[in-house]
């Protein structure tokens, strides 16, 4: 242990028990041309029956190489150079073929970050769990398979069994690898990022799922996350690692009351508190400034009554106070013929400068809503226009037939940066396409001006995606949004995958480039502490309808659609060491007819009990 660490180990008045990890002095490295890197170095931890160790750190702390080797697996190249790795008292690097293969699945079992990647998507969901238990002599017959679905309380299970990975949402995608992984009823369990990509309600019913299974099943559950509100309310001690050491180990309490190390501090420090406002610099406080509207600005009779095309009842539309950059009246998009509407009689507006944020849970249609914005997905029907003073053209049109002018001032930052970048071009390649499809000139000098000014700078051009951390590719990603010199953003989940520290430097960016370029934005997000801190108005969504509207403290702090109060509920902050009840997911409300306004531009959508 180096001067560096601070190890709190966990007191506890119950006996000792035999933890069934056990971690030693482990050290990992790969090679690097004729080179050695280490990436773990002296790591060592236990984790009991029953008990969940929490395992947290920034993107390249090692913590996702460490919870890999509890099932004897290193990435190509790499090599263990010192300590060992004990589950289930057997040295796991001493295992035969035949008894990595029995650890896999059968006393330890993962459940990756992605499960839409992790499932195979040429499979139904029922033959992949069956070939899950066939691979430890488990019975594998209709009815066993069946029960496992239930037990992960997906919902008609008998018809989930017949269909395929993607005509599933990510929630039950999650739930049926969580399915696959305790099949054989395993003793360890790792959890790699496993509601990384879940809405925060989805996210408290997977995470109740595990905390219910571990105790039933007895396991000793290892969870490596970047949100620490997740780790907090799961984990019963948590180790927090850094260049691949672990520089503090506590019980969860313990830890977030009086963190040791300065580097768990500063974690701490970064993660946004969706319980108050976030703190703003005073040129983004200052009443009336020239460079953010107030925080209580509103665009008035931005939501109409989606039923009959009118203003809420007792609030007549007002003049706008500013011009709508966005406008969009009763917008339908279906994806095809005889499916329900993705987004359903949606109506809201944009102003100049203005971040709108769209929460709501997997498939309530906050995506649909930016795919169509950005010209990806084309309308059903409404009106959707845009006009920014100097541009002005129809949303409604795919990207493909809408003019130069409007393909330039709409542009979009995807979620997955790691995708939406070609593997095989540099960075320089990437940012200088739409730099020459835009203003005609991609000169090396420009795309290192618009890389510095993302925070990387120009040495950056000659590297290719694989070369680059998480945070620096979503870079890259609103990099080459900026290419084109937009008056409107379109920010989807793009912090979603990303640790702390990392995200509170992208949104601050986007933030600076916000009011240094006059941009608007439309934020998408599950990250409802995420929202409370970049967003000037909120638009809560469900079921493809939007049921709450309104300036941010006033939907966070005001009377509450029914679906935003879930959603509140379902949050997850730092230090709570509770999950919340969200209930059985069951909705007990249905619309009613028209809007109720609360003042200030806050609207919620009425309804009654279902």
């Amino acid at each position: 242990m180096t001067d560096q660490q601070t190890v709190h180990r966990p007191q506890s008045g119950e006996p000792e028990q035999r933890p069934l990890v056990r971690v030693e002095d482990l050290a990992v490295s790969y090679a690097a041309g004729r080179r050695t890197v280490p990436v773990v170095r002296g790591v060592s931890f236990s984790v009991a029956a029953g008990r969940t160790l929490g395992l947290v750190g920034e993107s390249g702390s090692g913590k996702s190489t460490v919870a890999r080797t509890l099932l004897a697996h290193l990435r190509a190249g790499s090599r263990i150079t010192d300590g060992r790795v004990l589950v289930d008292g057997q040295d796991v690097f001493a295992l035969s073929a035949a008894g990595r293969r029995a650890l896999r699945g059968g006393t330890a079992s993962v459940v990756a970050q992605n499960a839409g990647q992790a499932l195979t998507p040429s499979m139904r969901v029922g033959e992949q769990v069956r070939e899950a238990l066939r691979a430890h002599g488990e019975p594998d017959g209709p009815d066993r398979v069946v029960e496992l679905l239930r037990l992960v309380r997906l919902p008609d299970p008998d018809t989930i069994v017949r269909r395929f990975p993607h005509q599933l949402s990510g929630g039950q995608q999650q739930r049926v690898a969580i399915a696959m992984a305790v099949a054989a009823r395993p003793r360890v369990l790792v959890l790699d990022e496993p509601t990384t990509a879940l809405d925060v309600v989805t996210q408290a019913a997977v995470l109740d799922l595990v905390a219910d299974l571990g105790r039933e099943l007895g396991m000793a559950v290892l969870l490596v996350s970047h949100d620490l509100g997740v780790v907090s309310a799961m984990a019963d001690e948590i180790a927090v690692m850094r260049a691949g050491e672990v520089v503090e180990h506590a019980a969860t309490a313990a830890l977030f009351a009086a963190p040791q190390h300065e580097y768990t501090r500063a974690l701490l420090a970064a993660v946004p508190d969706g319980r108050r406002p976030e703190q703003r610099r005073p040129e983004q406080r200052r009443p009336g400034g020239a460079d953010r509207p107030r925080r209580d600005a509103r665009v008035p009779g931005t939501v109409a009554d989606t039923a009959t095309g009118s203003a809420p009842p007792g609030s007549p539309v007002e003049p706008a106070v500013e011009r709508r950059v966005v406008d969009a009246q009763d917008l339908v998009v279906r994806y095809r013929r005889g499916l329900p509407a993705a987004v359903d009689g949606v109506s809201f507006a944009i102003a100049p400068r203005e971040t709108l944020a769209v929460v709501g849970e997997s498939g309530s249609g906050k995506s649909t809503l930016a795919t169509t914005l950005a010209g990806l997905v084309p309308a059903e029907s409404g009106s959707f226009t845009y006009d920014d003073g100097t541009v002005r053209g129809d949303l409604r049109e795919p990207v493909a037939a809408r003019s130069q002018e409007l393909r330039r001032a709409v542009q979009l930052v995807f979620q997955n940066a790691d995708t939406s970048l070609n593997p095989r071009r540099t960075v320089g390649a990437a940012v200088g396409r739409p730099l020459r499809l835009f203003t005609g000139s991609s000169s090396r000098a420009r795309v290192g001006e618009l890389l510095t000014q993302v925070g990387l700078g120009p040495e950056y051009a000659d590297r290719l995606p694989a070369q680059l951390s998480g945070g620096q590719r979503q870079r890259v990603g609103i990099a080459r949004a900026l290419a084109a010199e937009p008056r409107l953003v379109i920010a989807d989940e793009i912090t979603t995958a990303l640790d702390v520290q990392v995200q509170a430097g992208i949104l601050a960016l986007l933030d600076d480039l916000r009011r240094e370029r006059g941009l608007s934005c439309l934020f998408i997000s599950h990250d409802l502490a995420v929202v409370r801190g970049v967003a000037d108005r909120v638009a809560v969504m469900t079921g493809g309808r939007i049921v709450e509207v309104g300036p941010t403290e006033r939907v966070f702090t005001g009377t509450n659609h029914p679906y935003t109060r879930t959603l509140l509920r379902a949050t997850l902050e730092p230090g709570q060491t509770e999950l919340p009840d969200v209930g059985d997911g069951v909705q007990r409300w249905r619309d009613a007819p028209g809007w109720t306004d609360h003042g200030d531009g806050h609207r919620t959508r009425n309804w009654e009990d279902a």
